[in-house]
């Protein structure tokens, strides 16, 4: 957590209990509604039954041992529009927003999914920033989420940085940080996860095209994405470390470096997921600093490219494990590639 301004206010001014029982969720939402623009969350374990929303020129600031939590059943109760925090605006845009700190609960054992294309179902999003400029996420742990951890889209200048994902109820789609389409100048850094299986998706995802009628995509549009720097990403049982998915939205001018640890089924995803063969937009990319494993499992590649790219390099690429039944490196030869790479396998001790 970064240092608290004297001026700022505390969530308990404004009737903020967090003794793990009290319905916090009024009190807190007051205290992002009174115009003060940084706001203090104490220690305790603060439980919330619908969205909190922030609105622009404001910091959420969150001790070391502030927890929020989504009550049992809330999701049930609020339905597709429920998320531990939200940006207020999602039609006219918010800026300057900061979360800062704090461990962040999704409770996902008490807050099952709801139907994937239902009109209101629950998609299990825990933090949705759609429409920012200049955002700010910093220091949170997040835990328990049904889905993704924390999504942005049509978001400006953020960062999204020092992320713990501690997840100890493991789901389908637990994506850690989710960029959807029209996103731009962007650094998504130290992130990294705990325990076997964590994430349960894709610790990052660039995906200008998707399916926007998903659950957790409701909201997202496609789009470019463009300027995106990705580093310090380790876990040591991640599903995908980083994803790029296109149809025919591009994806410009990314770095990803820096990737420590382990996955169960690809470094780098450059599939093409439900498209048709040969699509794909993607330029620019550069990836360099990694130091992977593949974990035992299945025989799937490290890097399948079946999307269309041009000027990717891979650099510096260590491959630690020696399992012989998965490729590094997977190409589809039908598709447009530009690719020099720089892989080698570490020495056997």
């Amino acid at each position: 957590m970064s240092q608290i301004p004297d001026s700022a206010a505390s969530a308990r001014q404004f009737g903020a209990v967090g003794d793990g029982r009290t319905d916090d969720t009024g009190a807190l939402q007051k205290a992002l509604d009174s115009g003060q623009r940084t706001i203090h969350v104490p220690a305790g374990v603060h439980v919330i039954r619908r969205t909190l929303l922030i609105g622009s020129d404001t910091t959420l600031s969150l001790d070391k041992g502030a927890v929020v939590r989504l009550g049992d059943g809330a999701a049930a109760a609020a339905g597709g529009d429920c998320f531990l925090i939200r940006s207020r605006d999602v039609e006219n845009g918010n800026e300057n927003i900061t979360v800062d700190g704090g461990v962040w609960d999704g409770n996902c054992a008490k807050n099952p999914r709801g139907d994937e294309y239902a009109k209101d179902s629950y998609g299990g999003v825990g933090m949705s920033f759609v429409q920012v400029r200049k955002l700010t996420v910093r220091n949170v742990t997040m835990r328990n989420n049904e889905s993704f951890a924390i999504r942005v889209g049509e978001v400006d200048r953020f960062l999204i940085e020092n992320v713990l994902l501690n997840h100890t109820v493991i789901r389908p789609n637990q994506d850690g940080i989710h960029v959807g389409g029209f996103s731009e100048n962007g650094v998504i850094r130290n992130i990294s996860a705990k325990g076997a299986g964590v994430p349960n998706d894709d610790m990052v995802a660039l995906n200008a095209d998707d399916d926007v009628t998903r659950h957790f995509n409701r909201g997202m549009k496609l789009g470019p994405i463009r300027n995106i720097l990705v580093e310090d990403i380790s876990a040591e049982d991640a599903y995908t470390f980083v994803r790029l998915l296109s149809n025919t939205a591009p994806i410009r001018d990314i770095t990803i470096r820096k990737i420590r640890g382990g996955c169960r089924m690809y470094c780098l995803n450059l599939n093409r997921w439900r498209f048709p063969k040969g699509r794909g937009n993607i330029a620019n990319v550069l990836v360099e600093d990694v130091k992977v494993a593949k974990n035992p499992g299945n025989g799937l590649p490290l890097i399948p490219v079946t999307l269309s790219v041009r000027n990717m390099r891979i650099r510096n690429f260590v491959r630690t494990d020696h399992d012989d039944k998965a490729k590094t490196l997977l190409i589809d030869d039908s598709i447009d590639v530009e690719l020099s790479v720089d892989i080698r396998r570490a020495e056997k001790e």
